[in-house]
């Protein structure tokens, strides 16, 4: 190799601009969501695991908001504030020690002001703890599926406490389904303590998009501007994550043009009873050789417009089934397809009981097969 081309390629290699990505450096990542079933639309780096920051708060409203829902807590419940809660550094109200305050206005310095204190004297009043409380998050995660979270406390404070963009629009989706909190989630400015505190909204989406429920923007070091909103228009709901933007003000654009996509692209399909036929399926050793079957519950699934009209519905039972059978056990399903892909099934399942053929029965059979003969 001549030694002027050799020259030429080690000052390539040295001096060309090379991207070298750093540990330090913020993940962008982002994802789409139909929220109302949590159908993963679109996603990049969605599974990039990250630190949570104020978007653990969601998880802390959700927890309440279900403790409300089985009457553990109410609006006007009054709590008092901890000494732990008033040590709350980073965003708060600045609760003091032993202030009373209720459970309508933390609601609101959590969702409107991102506030740690509010959070921790929530996390406390349901859990006993913050640490008891911490328990319950990563329990409730696990139930909604968030495998790429860990909560290391209820506010997002401590680099342990991590989550996805994937995890936190599931969370998001959740907590969507909770439409007594969307007048907390969409309000811009509000006060609490008595008018001492004075909070406002960084989610610039409440004020300029059409159909808007909620849920939180804010900034942090280690991952820039950050912003997880949801959506619903005619019935449909959609909840966009986008983490690590580098413009303030481009998330709040990314996340409409996103959204913008999921409604004119996608559309929920209702499933119908009269939609489908489904037949008795035999029995093996039971008192009855066939038992008379029926779908389970239809739920709503996610389709692309186009395909609304192109839905292909097919059923599959199943050929090893043996008594006893109960009522509600699973013997089949439903299957629906979109150009040969499958989009959704359901359960088809037993109507009646069958118990296991006992030794008269048995006979009877026998017999009555013989005088057949």
């Amino acid at each position: 190799m001549p030694k002027r081309f050799l020259c030429v390629l080690l000052a390539m290699f040295f001096f060309l601009p090379i991207r070298v990505h750093c540990a330090d450096e913020p993940t962008y990542s982002y994802v789409l969501m139909e929220g109302g079933t949590a159908t993963l639309l679109y996603s990049e780096n969605g599974e990039a695991v990250v630190p949570a920051h104020h978007s653990a708060k969601l998880m802390t409203l959700l927890l309440t908001a279900e403790a409300i829902s089985r009457g553990e807590l109410g609006f006007e419940t009054v709590l008092k504030t901890s000494a732990h809660a008033n040590s709350m550094q980073g965003a708060q109200i600045w609760l003091m020690p032993n202030e009373e305050i209720t459970v309508d206005e933390l609601i609101k310095a959590i969702t409107v002001g991102n506030a740690n204190d509010a959070s921790v004297v929530l996390a406390e009043a349901i859990g006993g703890t913050e640490e008891k409380f911490t328990a319950m998050m990563n329990a409730r995660a696990d139930e909604l599926g968030m495998v790429g979270t860990f909560y290391a406390d209820c506010t997002g404070i401590s680099e342990s406490t991590v989550t996805t963009a994937c995890d936190a629009a599931i969370l998001a989706s959740a907590l969507s389904k909770h439409t007594e909190l969307r007048d907390y989630m969409t309000t811009w400015v509000t006060s609490v303590r008595g008018g001492k505190t004075e909070l406002a909204s960084t989610n610039r989406l409440i004020l300029t998009y059409d159909g808007i429920i909620g849920m939180k923007a804010y900034y942090s070091d280690a991952l820039g501007n950050c912003v997880i909103a949801a959506a619903e228009r005619d019935g449909l709901i959609m909840v966009c994550v986008i983490f690590g933007e580098a413009d303030e003000f481009a998330r709040f654009t990314t996340a409409k043009e996103k959204m913008n996509i999921g409604f004119n692209a996608y559309t929920l399909y209702r499933p119908k009873r009269t939609e489908v036929f489904t037949e008795p399926v035999a029995v093996k050793k039971g008192e009855k050789t066939a038992v008379e079957t029926e779908l389970s519950e239809l739920s709503p699934f996610v389709i692309r417009k186009s395909a609304a009209e192109s839905v292909e519905i097919s059923v599959e039972y199943s050929d090893d089934v043996s008594a006893p059978v109960g009522v509600g056990d699973r013997v089949g399903r439903a299957v629906y397809k979109v150009d040969g892909e499958e989009v959704y099934s359901c359960a088809i399942v037993a109507k009646e009981r069958v118990r296991r053929i006992n030794l008269f029965i048995a006979i009877k059979r026998t017999l009555r097969g013989i005088i057949r003969m």
